[in-house]
């Protein structure tokens, strides 16, 4: 009688129809993570065009096989769905500057008792290849016919059908929330991971050398505007030029607000085109580096003048600077004169500086003397220098920084 009752209660189980989105649920928590795919909101105005026609809408961009993987239930209609998704896919993930051949694909689970549902295999005269698979939500049975790029395996499917079926746990959207914040990441094939790290390390310290200096110039270029030294405002302009292309450069490399995909040149699908416009970047930023580390500092060596550095060399601020920012050259000195406080407030004035290592304080006044401190510039980079009376009722800030002159 046992054994009969628990026959019974399987053979209910089965009986019981599973529904679109528990078959969804169920297999995308695994899809998600093994395959890069994500998920994609109902209401996302870029699907707008066959959202209506599903229940699910799983997506992965990255790589040479971008591919949709929609799951529609009864009533809709899985091949228009494809077709719609494989016009998005073909308008939209072309071959640009950092993947060169980009092959997309659609596929379509039709989930649907059987009487509902549509013929399984690939669709006709879509922009890139697509298929319907189908799964009938009552007895389980999955049939897969045609593979597009991109697709995910078709035993993910069968897998989650027969689970349902035998009267599984449908897995939670929390579950599934957490699948897709587990999606693996994009690794390059055959290139030993050192390798790849050494050679990112020094790309950044490349970017870092260069675009800190663009940075400090870019701070620096008002001043040298009103100082009037047409050389060293050439070479600041050089200096800003090079950030503004390495962060072209990241920008296209990891296709931040979709550049790689708007940028002309770089984004045609031509490929002679996109290395064009590598190679003419590339001699563009080499050509840069070398005025900016060749030309400029010979062609102002040899002019023979020393205005600029004398100017930023030997820099003195006052309580009306207070707040405010000084530029120093390199191997150059600050000194802070804080003598227009009251006497009664110089006895015990105590100097700091936020970043010895840019800025070192070199003298500090005399306990009897006026509140004058002397500080040594050392390298680029940005200091604050403190300043504060002994009985704290007075206090001075004043950000300095220091860049390079040569």
């Amino acid at each position: 009688m046992g054994h009969s009752s628990q026959r019974a209660q399987a053979y209910h189980r089965r009986a019981v129809p599973f529904t679109t989105e528990d078959l969804a649920l169920s297999a995308l928590v695994r899809i998600l993570p093994r395959s890069r795919y994500r998920l994609a909101a109902q209401s996302d105005s870029r699907f707008q065009g066959f959202a209506a026609n599903t229940t699910r809408i799983a997506y992965r961009q990255q790589g040479a096989t971008p591919a949709f993987l929609l799951f529609s239930g009864p009533g809709q209609d899985p091949r228009a769905a494809a077709v719609a998704a494989a016009g998005f896919a073909q308008a939209t993930w072309r071959p640009n500057a950092v993947q060169r051949r980009v092959s997309p694909g659609v596929v379509a689970v039709h989930v649907a008792p059987a009487s509902q549902l549509a013929a399984a295999g690939p669709v006709e005269g879509t922009a890139v290849p697509s298929a319907v698979w189908t799964v009938d939500s009552e007895t389980g049975r999955v049939e897969i016919r045609g593979k597009p790029p991109g697709s995910p395996p078709p035993g993910e499917i069968k897998r989650a059908a027969s689970a349902l079926m035998s009267g599984a746990r449908v897995p939670s959207l929390g579950e599934l929330d957490s699948a897709e914040r587990t999606v693996m990441q994009v690794r390059t094939i055959g290139v030993p991971g050192f390798f790849t790290g050494a050679v990112s390390i020094c790309l950044i310290l490349v970017a870092l050398r260069f675009g800190m200096g663009g940075v400090f110039s870019l701070f620096a270029l008002p001043v040298l505007i009103a100082a009037g030294d047409f050389g060293a405002i050439a070479q600041a302009a050089v200096s800003i030029l090079i950030l503004a292309g390495i962060l072209l450069g990241f920008g296209l490399l990891f296709n931040v607000r979709n550049l790689a995909f708007r940028t002309p040149g770089f984004s045609s699908p031509v490929p002679r085109t996109r290395n064009l416009a590598w190679g003419g970047f590339a001699a563009v930023m080499v050509a840069l580096v070398v005025a900016q580390q060749g030309v400029f500092p010979s062609t102002l060596a040899t002019r023979g003048v020393n205005s600029h550095d004398e100017q930023f060399q030997h820099v003195t601020a006052t309580i009306d600077d207070d707040g405010g920012e000084v530029y120093v050259g390199v191997t150059g000195d600050l000194t802070v004169d804080l003598s227009a406080w009251p006497a009664t407030e110089w006895p015990g004035v105590q100097f700091k500086t936020s970043n010895p290592s840019v800025l070192s304080l070199d003298s500090s006044p005399s306990p009897s003397g006026a509140p004058i401190a002397k500080f040594g510039a050392h390298e680029t980079g940005a200091a604050r220098v403190d300043a504060t009376s002994q009985d704290g009722r007075y206090t001075y800030q004043l950000r300095v920084n220091v860049f390079s002159t040569s």
